[in-house]
């Protein structure tokens, strides 16, 4: 028994140098997913990539004017209160009223909420978090549209207080109609109309998030143990863990003709099809595709030729 266990115990340690190597083929873009299990469950960890937000201009424009227009809404308060409050003796208990009153309260919401969508867009995981961003940020709004009301003060602190905020009020704005449009909407094409950063689709479910790369369901358990190689191939004979076909399906063996295309994107990179994966399609930069399917992070895609197959989300923008 103890020698089984040690066994399973320096196969997961195998895996998790497997799954920390991945990204070799696709040039440090891809997302990476670090599977483990103890026996209690399966942790998931996911690489961060600041290039969905450099890539996605509303989400670039939108972080360049927030983070600026937080430092200085808060700088401004501080001076504010520095400058403006009542001085408190030290023998006695005064009742003071802080300047700025509620905007010390909803400056740390609208903090929050910029980490919170921040990490949300770096990790693709905007699909699951935007309805709790969505809901946070229209309170968030609420208070950033109070502190507008400083911007007519005649006090050089209070005015920059005003302005802080009314930038973040724009930007809260523009982000709860992101959050809260669907993809067949009008505000959604309008504000993703120069791309989406190679994001995944709202119509991704968070069943996709808890399984594995590229939608994998979680791996299950046999005879009371987890299967470590499901879907790899032995570590003594590759690192590379190699993503199983039969879970995509083979995309030549229906006619082009018959599936329904409801979007376009654009590649944004080359990629060239993986000899080992007979369902991955190559295409060049500028190349404009048909989506299929754009659920997880291997979208079903068609090329003018008609050839159908799977291509890496992040190597496309949608039109």
């Amino acid at each position: 028994m103890a020698r089984a266990e040690w066994g399973a115990s320096q196969l997961a340690s195998e895996q998790w140098v497997v799954h920390t190597d991945w990204m070799r083929r696709t040039g440090g873009e891809e997302e990476k997913r670090i599977r483990m299990s103890d026996g209690l469950g399966v942790a998931v960890a996911v690489a961060m990539d600041i290039g969905f937000i450099v890539r996605h201009p509303l989400f670039l424009i939108t972080f360049i004017l927030a983070i600026p227009a937080w430092i200085i809404a808060f700088a401004a308060q501080c001076a504010a209160e520095a400058k403006y409050g009542e001085s408190i003796p030290l023998t006695r208990t005064v009742d003071r009223t802080p300047v700025v009153k509620y905007l010390w309260y909803s400056i740390w919401i609208q903090l929050a909420c910029i980490i919170h969508l921040f990490l949300a867009v770096t990790n693709d995981a905007l699909a699951i978090h935007r309805f709790q961003l969505a809901i946070v940020l229209a309170i968030a709004e609420v208070f950033a549209v109070y502190g507008t009301e400083f911007i007519f003060s005649t006090e050089g602190a209070l005015i920059a207080v005003g302005v802080g905020w009314l930038l973040l009020a724009m930007v809260d704005l523009v982000w709860i109609l992101y959050l809260t449009s669907e993809e067949d909407s009008l505000f959604y094409r309008l504000l993703t109309s120069g791309g989406n950063g190679g994001l995944s689709g709202y119509s991704r479910r968070r069943a996709d998030s808890s399984a594995g790369f590229a939608g994998e369901p979680v791996m299950p358990r046999q005879n009371g143990t987890y299967n470590y190689n499901m879907g790899y191939a032995p570590a003594a004979t590759d690192n590379t863990p190699v993503k199983q076909p039969s879970l995509r399906g083979n995309y030549d063996s229906a006619p082009a003709t018959s599936v329904e295309v409801n979007h376009k994107a654009k590649a944004m990179y080359a990629y060239a099809a993986s000899p080992d994966d007979p369902n991955e399609i190559s295409f060049a930069k500028g190349e404009t595709l048909d989506v299929i399917d754009n659920t997880g992070k291997w979208w079903q895609v068609r090329n003018a030729a008609g050839q159908a197959g799977i291509a890496p989300s992040n190597y496309l923008s949608m039109l």
